[in-house]
């Protein structure tokens, strides 16, 4: 599915740019209210100086990692498009309003994976429009996959006390942030083109590697003990919230929301092993974030977009070990690899969910989100995965792409795919781009 979405938005950009364009005016009838430039607000920020720091602060930390002027504002317009378009839709189906932090957080993280790929292929060499093809073939799928996880969550909201119809709602915003980041964004991608990489120029291979890699190679030379510190934080972060207010979030709703969202995983990755440690860090990061909101009325919205934001990064990296196992990598190169390559992005996402959060709701559950989400996807999930090795894609037993000759992208490199035989037990992370893969296939 996400190929013929590549082949369309990029042969026929400008006509879905058009649709798009046309979609967007006609919903502007249905908003529930005025524009956020006519209200005076910063989008889901309040209007003040809270709202203009928050503002300031989202977009320095995009022009960081995405490093270009273009390509920042193309993930804001994603998420104006997503919010404008969701808000119309939720209001005439009739259903209750949702903060617009959830349109926002979402698909500014999500735009940021996809646009730091599309990045990278034109680094390694491929042309715009094939940049796109196999930007939406490897970082499509996680997007897609978070956002069925975010409307499987959403089903564990009828068993709490909130607003009658809000679990529909936000399955709704989910379903049209997935729509917008992946057709309104590629085809913006293929019209921008090589215009995305200014002003940033590639860099040479000199001197030290990235800090990325090597924290990643730093990971992964002591999986079990970085493991074992950071997964202690995670779970002091979760046994505080009792402590942090009288009444949490009930239990019912967090197991029924994890549960559903280990299914969709589980269905997605074809492992019973991963979804569990993956989700299990999950919940236990956004039942601190959403404890810790001041207002109890707060507490579930925040859960949810927690919930939702260290999924989709987590399984970024997860995604990214997949792939470069599919070279014939041993699990801790793949693991360091899948650290330099998809911690950038997945920093980015957590950082923008952390502002809005911060300002929104409460700087205590912005920091969690941060430290917590970090944690999980950079150590705790990479980590995990390296220990243990096939163990992690049980009972999914794919063949391997270098002996069977199943197609493969080399992202630039000239390497060769090794057999499992003769798979390199080394940690050189000074490698190109890993090949593209499929999120459910795996060669251990």
């Amino acid at each position: 599915m996400l190929d013929v979405i590549g082949r369309l938005t990029t042969r026929h950009a400008w006509w879905v740019l058009a649709c798009w364009a046309a979609l967007l005016a006609a919903a502007v009838p249905l908003l529930p209210g005025p524009l956020p430039w006519a209200s005076g607000t910063y989008g889901p920020l309040p209007a003040g100086a809270s709202g203009a720091f928050g503002t300031g602060a989202v977009l320095l930390t995009l022009l960081v990692f995405l490093r270009s002027p273009a390509a920042t504002l193309a993930a804001v317009l994603v998420a104006v498009a997503a919010d404008h378009l969701s808000a119309a839709l939720v209001s005439a189906l009739g259903l209750p309003p949702t903060p617009g932090l959830f349109a926002y957080g979402t698909a500014l993280g999500c735009a940021t994976m996809l646009i730091h790929r599309f990045r990278e292929r034109l680094a390694s060499g491929d042309g715009p429009a094939h940049a796109v093809c196999t930007s939406l073939e490897q970082t499509g799928t996680v997007i897609a996959t978070a956002g069925a996880a975010w409307m499987a969550a959403c089903g564990a909201l009828p068993l709490g006390a909130w607003t009658r119809g809000l679990g529909p709602a936000l399955a709704v915003t989910a379903s049209v942030e997935m729509l917008v980041v992946l057709t309104l964004l590629p085809a913006a991608l293929a019209v921008l083109g090589t215009r995305l990489s200014w002003p940033a120029r590639r860099r040479r291979r000199t001197g030290a590697p990235p800090a990325a890699a090597r924290f990643g190679r730093a990971v992964s030379a002591h999986p079990g003990t970085w493991t074992a510190v950071t997964a202690g934080l995670i779970i002091a972060m979760g046994a505080s919230g009792p402590v942090l207010v009288p009444s949490p979030l009930p239990v019912a709703v967090v197991a029924v929301a994890g549960v559903l969202v280990a299914l969709v995983l589980a269905l997605v990755l074809r492992s019973l092993i991963s979804p569990v440690y993956l989700t299990a860090g999950a919940l236990l990061v956004a039942w601190a974030s959403g404890t810790a909101a001041v207002r109890p009325a707060d507490q579930m919205s925040v859960f949810m977009l927690v919930l939702v934001v260290n999924v989709s990064t987590a399984l970024l990296v997860l995604a990214r070990v997949r792939e470069t196992s599919r070279t014939g990598r041993d699990p801790r190169t793949s693991s360091a690899l899948a650290v330099k390559y998809a911690a950038p992005p997945a920093v980015a996402a957590l950082l923008v969910a952390g502002t809005l959060i911060g300002i929104v709701h409460d700087p205590l559950s912005g920091i969690f989100l941060v430290v917590g989400g970090g944690a999980l996807s950079l150590v705790v999930v990479p980590g995990l995965t390296a220990m243990l090795g096939a163990r992690a894609w049980w009972p999914d037993v794919a063949p391997d792409p270098a002996v069977d000759g199943a197609p493969r992208d080399d992202g630039g490199s000239s390497e060769r795919p090794i057999p499992h035989s003769a798979a390199r037990n080394t940690l050189d992370v000074r490698e190109e781009p890993p090949p593209a893969g499929h999120l459910g296939s795996a060669t251990q």
